[in-house]
């Protein structure tokens, strides 16, 4: 094959590409050029399901009633004009027939002349009958063998008709039998001929004359009947069905007018009757933006009666609910005095008071004596009870416009509002008074109560709420140490003044670390004496901040924890804790499985009412088991969960969760805790381990701690282990756990 034959059988395709090609250009072309419609329809499509509900929705149920009568009134309207049409129609053909086979009988005899002979006054006859009857539209005589022997049509006929052709003999003949001497049915009416057609056999009879004797009338063979011919009759309907269409159109009209006046009149009905129910909307929306400060007031029928009805039961029960809420929100269960949340909104409320008026207010921050006492020797039921007995007397010894709440455990808080300083110390020693003056009686023993004051001033806006309860706590703690059972006056001493922009500035790192992520953490490793192995590592806490050179540097918890504690961020670094620390030790325990880490908790974070199901879900989401870590609380925390928050302890501990009662000895040193704390380890307090090589009275009671720990199932860790002669002293001791720089510093990560 040549090169030209090969360019002469490509060409076809050639020229199929390039017709395609201009077609796609085309299409390209009208798609680009439609592009906006199309989009606009397709938009509308979308649009159309919602566009649908929202119709749907926009529709009244009177306007649904009414129209769902009106299709059934319509329905059974047609339903009933279209039977009474056929029944007339059918009434109609009836009569006509009837009337047509008489007129024949009739016509039979008029018209016989015609047959014998050709009388043009028989035709005459015939006329005159016909015309006496509107109904019959033409007639029509034919012979024996089918010839047209006269026909007559009505002049001027009802309405116009087409010329009906002539009976044949073959048409006529199957007629001739007895059945149809008397008028049969030739066709019925029809939309395109109007007419319905009878017609008859018309006989002679004469007698057979064998003589003019012995004649029997009675004998029928004697009769001869003889066929002369056919009659027909075309009979026209039109003016019957002219009146019936009149009065149905009459009909119709009354019917509709009829229709409207209901329609009308059922529409106003149904308003009247539905209004009670539209009145409802309003409360309705109201209660869905959530508003209960409504009644519902209606009349009507018994349907929305009892609706109103059970709107009004369900905003009783939601203002019920609401008014419960906020009481458990803003009120203390115990006492019912204001919580620690409401009281902070109240001094925040004085503050902006203050701002505008020139006038001072006070704060009290009120602790219980010896509280402790009570709690241990009659059990927390009674301390409660105690607690109660308190309020009252706090309450009673305030104006009705001061402001009593519990901050926590055995502390109150009390505001003074418009009061100088020398009422306010009035105040504060009416409230001592009250308090030591009241003797509480439980079980035949008298416990007397006393409490410590710290008092401060409001006397200007520039401190805030927490600045505030700060001073008032410090004062406090000042009553404590002066001997208890007095009140002190917050002074703002150069000292005390450094003292608080330092706590404030810490705070303010605080927020700025947990912000910015600027916390860390360093374990240390708790190693088992007998075996000298890390059993644990405790995840300790670290901040880093900038000193005033611009020197990174890291502050331990000593440094920043109480600045933590004052201004309510321990719950966010703990969360902060427990999150980084478990994540961390999901990735440890991939190299090594049998890693466990001890977190402290502090009694703020414990005691949040989500604690448990936060941690769950922290340790869920990592995929650490719960029993890799344990859970270290401070003596004073462990104290308080004997009551209700001991159920907390329990929930954990009987999933695996382990417990350390950390710094044991430091706090109330009551070795009856150790019967009853659910811990599983005790960690002993670095002041009894510095000396406890050369300190004979330290090694007693670190002895007697392990032999009591041992004996109510409990493991022993020894804190500040410094040296390796320390270590043998506790090992000497049977400590079980040890923790100290000696053994392994803080490290951020992992040493084994």
């Amino acid at each position: 094959m040549s090169h030209s034959d090969t360019h002469a059988d490509l060409t076809p395709f050639l020229e199929t590409d390039t017709e395609i090609t201009r077609q796609d250009k085309v299409l390209k072309k009208w798609f680009k050029t439609n592009w906006p419609d199309i989009q606009a329809v397709r938009c509308w499509l979308n649009e159309l399901p919602v566009n649908l509900q929202q119709f749907l929705r926009r529709r009244s149920l009177a306007s649904e009633i009414l129209l769902l009568q009106l299709v059934f009134s319509l329905v059974i309207g047609l339903f009933a004009v279209g039977a009474l049409w056929l029944a007339s129609n059918r009434a109609i053909e009836d009569n006509m027939r009837n009337w047509g086979e008489q007129w024949l009988t009739s016509l039979d005899d008029i018209a016989m002349p015609l047959y014998i002979s050709n009388d043009s006054e028989s035709y005459l006859g015939v006329e005159e009958y016909v015309k006496k009857f509107p109904e019959i539209s033409f007639v029509r005589f034919y012979d024996e063998v089918g010839e047209l022997v006269f026909e007559d049509y009505r002049v001027e006929p009802l309405r116009p008709i087409s010329p009906v052709p002539v009976l044949t003999l073959m048409g006529m003949v199957d007629k001739t039998d007895d059945a149809y001497r008397h008028g049969y049915l030739l066709d019925a009416a029809n939309s395109e001929q109007p007419l319905m057609r009878v017609g008859k056999s018309i006989w002679t009879e004469s007698l057979t004359m064998d003589g003019l004797l012995g004649l029997d009338l009675s004998d029928a063979s004697t009769v001869e009947e003889t066929l002369v011919g056919f009659v027909e009759l075309g009979l026209d309907a039109s003016i019957y069905q002219a009146d019936l269409e009149g009065m149905l159109g009459v009909s119709l009209r009354w019917g509709f007018l009829l229709l409207l006046l209901l329609s009308v009149s059922s529409w106003f009905v149904y308003r009247r009757a539905l209004r009670p129910l539209s009145q409802l909307q309003a409360p309705l929306k109201r209660l869905a933006e959530g508003h209960t400060d409504f009644e519902v007031s209606t009349t009507g029928h018994s349907e929305v009666v009892a609706i109103a009805d059970a709107l009004n039961t369900t905003v009783s029960a939601l203002n019920e609910r609401d008014k419960k809420l906020r009481y458990l929100a803003n009120n203390d269960q115990l006492t019912g005095l204001f919580n620690r949340h409401r009281f902070t909104e109240e001094l925040s409320a004085e503050l902006e008071r203050l701002y505008s008026e020139d006038i001072t207010s006070a704060l009290l921050f009120i602790d219980l004596d010896h509280f402790k006492y009570v709690n241990d020797t009659a059990g927390h039921a009674t301390g409660d009870r105690l607690l109660k007995e308190v309020s009252s007397c706090l309450l009673a010894g305030v104006r009705d416009n001061d402001t009593v709440a519990r901050f926590g455990g055995d502390e109150f808080v009390v505001l003074i509002s418009d009061v100088d300083e020398q009422q306010m110390k009035s105040i504060c020693k009416a409230l001592i008074h009250n308090i030591s003056e009241h003797s509480f009686v439980e079980k035949n023993e008298t416990f007397t109560v006393r409490c410590s004051i710290g008092a401060t001033m409001i006397m200007n806006t520039e401190f805030s709420t927490a600045d505030l309860l700060s001073q008032a706590d410090m004062a406090c703690h000042k009553a404590k140490n002066a001997g208890r059972n007095r009140f002190e006056c917050y002074e703002s001493s150069s000292s005390t003044l450094m003292g608080m922009a330092n706590q404030i500035g810490l705070s303010r790192q605080i927020n700025e670390a947990l912000q910015n992520d600027s916390l860390m953490l360093q374990y240390q490793p708790i190693i088992d004496i007998k075996t000298n192995l890390p059993s644990h590592y405790e995840a300790l806490v670290r901040m880093r901040v900038k000193d005033a050179k611009g020197r990174k540097k890291l502050l331990l918890p000593d440094a920043f924890i109480p600045a933590a504690s004052r201004f309510d961020l321990m719950v966010h670094i703990d969360r902060w804790v427990i999150c980084h620390a478990i994540k961390q030790l999901a990735e440890a325990r991939k190299d090594y499985p049998d890693t466990c880490f001890t977190l402290n908790v502090s009694g703020n974070m414990f005691e949040t009412h989500d604690f448990s199901e936060f941690l769950q879900t922290t340790l869920a989401e990592s995929g650490v088991p719960i029993d890799a870590i344990v859970l270290e609380i401070t003596e004073q925390v462990a104290v308080r969960t004997l009551g209700r928050s001991g159920k907390r302890i329990d929930k954990l501990a009987g999933m695996g969760c382990k417990f350390a009662l950390d710094d044991f000895g430091a706090g109330y040193s009551s070795y009856s805790y150790l019967k009853t704390l659910p811990v599983d380890y005790i960690k002993i307090d670095g002041s009894f381990i510095h000396n406890i090589v050369d300190d004979v009275i330290d090694q007693k009671i670190v002895a007697s701690i392990v032999e009591i720990a041992h004996a109510t199932g409990k493991q022993t860790i020894a804190e500040y282990v410094a040296s390796k002669e320390i270590y043998n002293k506790l090992r000497e001791l049977e400590v079980d756990f040890a923790q100290g720089h000696y053994l392994g510093k803080a490290k951020t990560k992992l040493v084994r």
